[in-house]
């Protein structure tokens, strides 16, 4: 019984870190700008927090916000 416990355990940690591996990714690499502007954000952002959903664009680099014209916020420097 208690090597089903260990294992249970360790599985259920494994899938814990590899959630939040991902969720470090995805965030990391997620990028934020406005349709009316032409900067972009981190999205945690204290300004891009700001943006309206319906003028917010998503990048998923730094390469494709640059490419669309947008220069990195001076706050969040992402």
């Amino acid at each position: 019984m208690f090597k089903q416990t260990k294992k249970k355990t360790a599985i259920i940690l494994l899938t814990l870190v590899t959630l939040s591996m991902t969720l470090n990714i995805a965030t990391a690499t997620t990028y934020i700008g406005s349709s009316q502007s032409n900067k972009f954000h981190y999205t945690d952002c204290r300004w891009a927090k700001k943006i309206n959903p319906g003028n917010a664009i998503y990048f998923s680099s730094r390469e494709e916000a640059f490419s669309y014209g947008y220069v990195p916020c001076k706050v969040c420097k992402p």
